[in-house]
């Protein structure tokens, strides 16, 4: 490959895995599509990938013996907080426990194995933007890390700028050039910075406003059930019991609907079914989207109820196995 050839950018788009079947249409991914097909220049390689090992042969390709300098790697999915989707959102919700976090890696999280893959490419990534919702957040919602956590090992791993989405994405948030820049609305995107022999700097110490119209009155909520959950923590399909007094409170309704996230868990509360989205930051009841009061104690609270029901349950396994 000519130096001239060479792409500065490349942007990786989550993709089916190729035994797929079915319907693999996805508002959200083919819209981002359609948005990169417009906003991409020369110099930008938009690539598919369904898994780490995907991204990494799609990169052998490109930064190979030849390549001189280094390149802007972007990586577009779905998420949650510390966990971004690739080939998973197209995985069966019955075969996600068995197949999302094993080789070839459907998604990209902290897991060694995984992120051995991308290791070799020490000094040809100069900035790594993931782009799915809340994927850099702080906040995280039953998983066991959050984006802060996802994006300071990258930046470990790789020695280059390392950020996240730290909001709800819209499809046609990229620039000219198909780089990720949220609106005005929305928080900037959060990581860090790799320092030679430094630990990793946090790229932005300040905190975004809450932006959204109050809610009259304060809207609460007693949470007793979690109905269903994205991340894959256990193997049964039973609700996960909260007990009583676990409350949610919102005081701001969202200034815009997170249509293209994933609700990170289904709830049921004194007021009915409700979801909460973007690592608890928002609730859906009925139609309308409420920021959610940030509380420690509520999320504890549904961190252990999640991983609570799985130790229950592989208890059950182990049991069953060894009767």
């Amino acid at each position: 490959m000519r130096i001239s050839e060479q792409p500065d950018t490349v942007i990786v788009v989550a993709g089916p895995p190729a035994a797929t079947t079915g319907a693999t249409e996805n508002v959200f991914i083919d819209d981002v599509l359609k948005t990169l097909s417009k906003r991409t220049a020369s110099g930008t390689r938009v690539l598919r990938a369904c898994s780490v090992r995907d991204i990494d042969v799609e990169l052998s390709r490109i930064v190979n013996d030849d390549f001189r300098g280094e390149i802007r790697l972007q990586i577009v999915g779905h998420s949650i907080s510390g966990m971004l989707s690739l080939g998973a959102s197209w995985i069966p919700e019955c075969e996600l426990l068995g197949k999302a976090f094993r080789y070839p890696h459907y998604v990209l999280d902290t897991n060694p194995a995984a992120l051995g893959l991308l290791a070799k490419y020490v000094e040809k990534i100069s900035e790594v933007m993931l782009v799915g919702c809340n994927i850099g957040s702080a906040s995280s919602f039953g998983y066991a890390i959050n984006g802060r956590t996802l994006t300071y090992t990258l930046a470990e791993m790789l020695r280059c700028l390392v950020r996240g989405a730290d909001d709800v994405v819209a499809p046609d948030e990229f620039d000219s050039r198909g780089w990720y820049a949220p609106t005005a609305q929305h928080r900037r995107p959060k990581g860090w910075r790799w320092l030679d022999g430094r630990p990793p700097v946090w790229t932005d110490p300040g905190l975004d406003p809450v932006h959204g119209r109050p809610a009259s009155p304060t809207q609460t909520f007693e949470v007793r059930t979690i109905t269903s959950s994205l991340l894959p923590v256990t193997s049964t399909d039973q609700p996960i019991d909260l007990g009583t007094g676990l409350r949610i409170t919102c005081k701001y309704i969202a200034p815009d609907k997170p249509r293209s996230a994933l609700p990170d868990a289904s709830i049921e509360t004194d007021r009915g079914p409700a979801e909460l989205l973007c690592g608890g930051r928002y609730l859906k009841w009925l139609d309308t989207y409420y920021v959610v009061e940030h509380s420690q104690h509520l999320s504890a609270a549904l961190t252990v109820g999640l991983w609570r029901s799985r130790s229950s349950a592989q208890s059950v396994t182990l049991a069953n196995a060894a009767g």
